[in-house]
């Protein structure tokens, strides 16, 4: 069904389980598309820019997306296979490094069809190679059904704002002006643009026109009568259509591209098409953008025994990765992008894999995190940005401590404090270093214990099933007191090299550590909370949901749990799978009162008992704290997608078999197995720390690189390329032995 192919992936099949999708993008002009073609484009935000429609949870299946219907006679066919019903004699599809490319063939003619966004202009480019085996003629029509660009307004006022919309045709270009009352940011709103580098007979701008009554994208009229018909719109549901008629010798190529773009005023529409359009713009635009990802990629690339390991961490989890970095949680084939902006804890996490790429943009994002902090160190939960929306301001017990994690990691790669001097404004006011930014999230924590000394849980911590705990204000969270532990002995290390007091951090530290140990362990494993009521919420004296998967990690990763071994011994005993750990054992039903219950999330689902990928990552870094390499690639090898996907199957998995998803239905399910929210999700960043800087070893310090290995015998030899400020290492490890380099060390070629 599908073939890794060095950096890409093919399949021979459109009809996968659920869309299998790729992101293209320069980082102002966005598209999500799937193997059959379907999807959305989107100017920076999906929320209030989005060019077409894509209809989430409805049937069929991936409507619509960016289709080329090709009449050839009285048959009418794709080379995305989707959406019409006569299907290709010879198909295939392949995503790559920002594009995703259609090859197909019917009736002797063949067509390679390769999508992509280039960095010269923000334009989604197709790219249409036709050759025949005979002389024929030929129509194309490039179609894309657009919609109105606030998402959440269509569904509920495009009766009255649909006929404030307005598509024509302008010296052979389709533009189209989304404006209507009360949106936000008019004045930014671009213009957006559809046309060809070839010549056309025709054109259309309204959907009805094209598609007809009682049809869909299988079957427009206007494609079957082999003809557009000039149609504009001034008022209801627009689109973009051209008519290419194309005459064809037998052994003859052709070339035609497709430009959807957007731009600010007709003006500059003209100057955009006018350079898509010049000789070599698209195959100059296509090259760059593989240059690129050659760039970033030789960052970090490795050779191992295990070829799945090796190409997930030279390949598809720094791709996904960065795509995660960019996005955030907004939009996926899962989440509809009309709700969530900049999580500061999702977003924090991201950069973390960020880091040994691009340090600028690592700042860049954390900056723009530490602009949703106040002044008493709490955060924003979530914030827009680009939309100019009011940010979700929930107070949660953790979001500022990944602040300080994040931060110090970009000073360990830098090998320099001077982005500690940066300043960035509080949201309530003010300015300060980023230095005393993260000083800030530290107090914030210390101003709020709970009774028994743990942080507050506030309105949850990072699980965010747990916002009952504390609905009274006393309820305590375990695991943030073990994270407020791990971010106390960074800044206690930035302070010491600031030349300021370390000690009062490492104090806190083991009055946390302390606790932890006398209040917080329950045996064989450590409890997670403690409600309002001063219940202990995963205790082995509970009914339900028994043990937690992040406290026992979270024990080992933070040095406090002196019973850490035993409590991810517990771990393996009682939340592993085949197909990942368990979140908690086991799932809950009316916990604890059926009047109020902890969730109503269905046993083995979401936050109750899944398999939640993301949480998985802590505990194979807590193996590889504990020097256990067999069990860390055990938990790491289960999760990788193809593998996986072959151990549950590809109808039970369903989603992608070359990115992690965030979370799998667990034993207690019906569907265990079933992969669900894949692409966005906080799993790509914390899976490749958790194979690159814990399996692998690889850390940056202050000093220079730490090589400190875990690895099974499936993964030895193992040779790694690592550049780390500005110098290329050549690693092999052929033992599991710990040593360091210095930064100013002249020998880059190392094995141990």
């Amino acid at each position: 069904m599908y073939k890794f192919n060095d950096r890409e992936i093919t399949f021979n099949k459109y009809n996968t389980p659920t869309p299998w999708m790729n992101y293209l993008s320069n980082g102002t002009f966005h598209t999500m598309i799937s193997q059959a073609g379907g999807g959305v484009a989107f100017y920076k935000s999906p929320q209030i820019w989005r060019i077409n429609h894509y209809r989430f949870f409805h049937l069929p299946t991936d409507r619509s997306g960016f289709y080329t219907y090709i009449k050839d006679n009285d048959d009418i066919w794709c080379p995305t296979n989707e959406p019409c019903k006569s299907k290709p004699d010879k198909w295939s599809s392949t995503h790559g490094m920002g594009y995703t490319r259609f090859e197909a063939e019917k009736n002797g003619l063949e067509i390679a069809s390769t999508y992509f966004v280039g960095e010269y202009e923000n334009a989604l480019i197709w790219n249409l190679k036709i050759k025949s085996n005979s002389d024929r003629k030929i129509t194309v029509f490039p179609y894309v059904e657009l919609g109105m660009m606030e998402f959440m307004r269509e569904l509920q006022w495009q009766c009255y704002n649909k006929h404030q919309l307005t598509a024509y045709n302008m010296d052979d270009i389709l533009v189209y002006k989304y404006g209507v009352e009360d949106q936000p940011k008019p004045d930014q709103t671009p213009l957006v643009f559809f046309a060809t580098d070839v010549p056309t007979t025709a054109f259309d701008c309204d959907r009805d026109e094209v598609v007809g009554s009682y049809r869909s994208e299988e079957n427009p009229q206007n494609v079957e009568k082999g003809k557009c018909t000039n149609s504009t719109l001034y008022g209801g549901d627009p689109c973009f259509a051209l008519q290419i008629d194309l005459d064809l010798k037998a052994g003859e190529a052709k070339e035609v591209n497709i430009f959807l773009g957007t731009a600010m005023t007709e003006d500059a529409v003209k100057a955009s098409v006018h350079h898509c359009r010049e000789k070599n713009f698209v195959d100059n635009s296509y090259k760059k953008l593989c240059e690129s990802w050659d760039n970033y990629l030789s960052k970090f690339q490795c050779e191992l025994p295990d070829k799945d390991t090796q190409l997930m961490i030279n390949v598809w989890n720094p791709y996904q990765a960065e795509r995660n970095f960019q996005f955030s949680r907004n939009i996926s084939y899962y989440a509809t992008g009309t709700f969530r902006g900049v999580g500061v804890r999702d977003t924090a996490q991201d950069i973390l894999a960020m880091i040994p790429f691009n340090l600028r943009r690592a700042k860049n994002k954390l900056n723009l995190l530490f602009t949703q902090q106040y002044r008493d160190g709490h955060c924003n939960h979530y914030c827009f940005p680009l939309e100019g929306w009011d940010p979700v301001k929930r107070i949660h017990s953790d979001n500022h401590l990944w602040l300080v994690m994040t931060c110090y990691h970009i000073i360990m790669e830098e090998g320099t404090l001077d982005y500690l001097d940066e300043v960035v404004d509080f949201y309530d006011g003010g300015s300060a270093t980023v230095w005393e930014h993260i000083k800030k999230s530290i107090d914030f924590c210390m101003n709020n214990l709970g009774e028994n000394g743990f942080p507050l849980m506030l309105a949850s911590d990072w699980n965010d099933m747990l916002y009952k705990v504390c609905r009274e204000g006393k309820g305590e969270s375990l695991w943030t007191g073990m994270q407020f532990g791990t971010v106390l002995r960074m800044i206690a290390e930035l302070a010491e090299l600031k030349g300021e007091d370390k000690q009062k951090y490492l104090d806190i530290y083991e009055s946390q550590k302390k606790l932890v140990n006398e209040k917080a362990g329950d045996g064989k494993w450590y409890i997670r909370c403690i409600t309002d009521d001063g219940r202990y919420i995963g205790s082995e004296k509970e009914p339900q949901a028994k043990i937690w998967l992040n406290s026992q990690s979270w024990s080992v990763i933070s040095g406090m749990g002196e019973n850490g071994q035993t409590a991810m011994d517990s771990v393996n005993e009682y939340l592993d799978t085949d197909l990942g750990i368990k979140k908690i054992h086991p799932s809950m039903k009316d916990y604890p009162s059926k009047e109020d219950p902890l969730t109503y999330y269905n046993k083995g689902c979401g936050e109750n008992g899944s398999v939640f990928c993301h949480a998985n990552t802590w505990a194979i870094i807590a193996e590889c704290m504990l020097k256990r390499p067999e069990r860390a690639y055990k938990y790491y090898h289960q999760l990788l997608p193809m593998v996986a996907q072959k151990k549950a199957g590809e109808w039970r998995y369903k989603a992608e078999p070359y990115v992690y998803a965030s979370n799998i239905f667990g034993p207690e399910s019906d569907k265990f197995g079933l992969a669900n929210v894949s692409w966005l999700t906080g799993t790509a960043a914390w899976m490749y720390i958790a194979v690159t800087q814990y399996m692998l070893g690889i850390r940056a310090k202050w000093d220079g690189l730490e090589i400190d290995p875990c690895l099974p015998k499936e993964l030895l030899p193992a040779k790694v390329t690592r550049v780390f400020r500005g110098k290329k290492y050549n690693i092999t490890i052929t033992k599991n032995e710990k040593i360091f380099i210095k930064d100013d060390d002249k020998n880059v070629n190392v094995v141990i």
